[in-house]
């Protein structure tokens, strides 16, 4: 999880807070519209705390 929050703050010069923040809303919006099926799979292809909300996690500094 935490090298795509890093991508995201690069590629679109967001503060890793920022970033994280803007991964969650994604997967919020993808947990809210794609089958359970393939949400387990991402969460757990980004190894995220059992699905759960990747701005609460730790993340790396600025």
């Amino acid at each position: 999880m935490d090298e795509l929050i890093i991508a995201v703050a690069r590629s679109a010069g967001l503060s890793t807070e920022q970033a994280a923040l803007a991964v969650a809303a994604v997967l919020r919006f993808f947990t809210a519209r794609l089958p359970s099926s393939l949400v387990g799979e991402l969460h757990a292809r980004l190894a995220t705390r059992d699905g759960t909300d990747p701005s609460s996690s730790e993340r790396p500094p600025k």
